[in-house]
């Protein structure tokens, strides 16, 4: 994702960020599965895996999304197929339940629409 440019621009424009994401559990995920990203301009992302929703949200993350694990694979079904999902209309229409600054986001990602997804169709990724 560090290779491209687009990428790069987004983050250092948005700045530091702290992300958390709990995948709700549904038809084919037997637990809720937990991500926090760090990302600062310049730097490494860092990914965690916390145990739990209880443990996610003690890192006081900026941003915490809830998404099920039905959506979160229709969106990557899509990317991978070639297409351009847009997970902020996800969010806009309340399929996806988001915690933090909403204005910050969506001024952001719509200077920003579509970066990284290049790079993302290169992540092997199978689907449990």
């Amino acid at each position: 994702m560090l290779r491209d440019p687009a990428v790069i621009s987004a983050i250092a424009e948005f700045g530091p960020v702290v992300a958390g994401v709990v995948i709700e559990r549904s038809q084919g995920l037997s637990s809720d599965f937990c991500v926090l990203a760090r990302i600062e301009p310049g730097k490494p992302i860092e990914l965690s895996y916390p145990e739990d929703e209880d443990e996610l949200e003690e890192l006081e993350p900026d941003y915490l999304g809830w998404v099920s694990y039905t959506l979160s694979k229709s969106l990557l079904e899509a990317t991978f197929a070639g297409q351009r999902p847009d997970p902020l209309k996800a969010i806009l229409q309340g399929q996806v339940k988001l915690h933090g600054d909403l204005e910050r986001l969506v001024r952001h990602a719509g200077r920003h629409q579509g970066a990284g997804l290049e790079a993302l169709r290169t992540v092997p990724t199978e689907f449990v």
